[in-house]
């Protein structure tokens, strides 16, 4: 008998590519689950998974045909589903964008360090393409998965959904609005799906972490990550595997009693 918490199940993990998603799809297969790995970028793919650990599959989130396809071929293969882990999401949906926002957070910080005060200002330099892309990817495909994940849990018998929200989304952070926007609003959809789904022994939460080590708040500089820390009682940022044993509670049955909760695991920069 397999001692593996996961043995037998089938999970699709978006976001696969790097950073937590990445993780979550290694911990999960390490837990002897068979594990359907999306990303955007092929690159990323053929480099983490050509040792076969988990299917790889191109896909864009946004685009709702794409995400049926995926499941199409899950559906094709298995005939069912058991987990679900929305990793899969933006913070800056453009180059300029982000650039911009360094540019701002580093004022900021140097006008910290100076005793003085500088209010940022993003709502008036936020176009419409940055918000609806922003929230195309984190919101709507988030949401195209749930959708389409739904019948293959229902197949299965029940199972886990895991959301990425964000703790932006849960406290005050000035930022450009599109980030905390798509994140409160998938808070809203997985206590909403919760409940919908719980007749149906699916369970559906979300994660709402604060800063991670991974390559994209590495780029953000030291400084900026130390700004971060000051907001936390625990003064460092957790690893992606951390995040990622967190994911594999919520998909075994030692967290079968847990649906519409928000984890934060924030260094205590979110006290619920």
């Amino acid at each position: 008998m397999s001692d593996q918490k996961l043995a037998g199940k089938v999970a699709v993990v978006s976001g696969a590519g790097s950073g937590m998603g990445l993780a979550t799809v290694r911990a999960l297969a390490e837990e002897g689950a068979t594990v359907y790995a999306l990303d955007v970028s092929q690159d990323k793919l053929d480099q983490e998974f050509r040792d076969g650990s988990a299917t790889p599959i191109k896909a864009d989130i946004s685009d709702s045909a794409a995400v049926k396809e995926v499941f199409k071929q899950v559906e094709e293969d298995h005939g069912k589903l058991d987990i679900l882990v929305n990793a899969a999401g933006v913070a800056m949906p453009t180059r300029e964008a982000n650039e911009r926002v360094d540019a701002i957070n580093h004022t900021m910080i140097e006008a910290a360090k100076k005793g003085e005060t500088y209010n940022p200002e993003f709502f008036e330099d936020i176009s419409d393409e940055e918000f609806d892309r922003a929230i195309r990817i984190n919101l709507h495909g988030t949401f195209y998965m749930i959708r389409s994940a739904v019948p293959l849990l229902k197949k299965a018998g029940g199972g886990a959904i895991t959301n990425f929200a964000s703790v932006a989304g849960l406290v005050s952070l000035p930022m450009p609005a599109y980030y905390p926007a798509s994140k409160a609003a998938i808070v809203g959809m997985t206590r909403s799906s919760a409940g919908e789904l719980a007749p149906f022994n699916i369970r559906v939460n979300a994660l709402a972490p604060a800063g991670i080590n991974t390559a994209l708040l590495k780029q953000s500089g030291d400084e900026h990550v130390q700004a971060l820390l000051a907001m936390q009682p625990l003064k460092r940022v957790a690893d992606p595997e951390e995040i990622a044993q967190t994911l594999v509670f919520l998909s075994s049955d030692a967290g079968a009693h847990y649906t519409g909760q928000i984890l934060s695991p924030s260094g205590g920069a979110f006290l619920a």
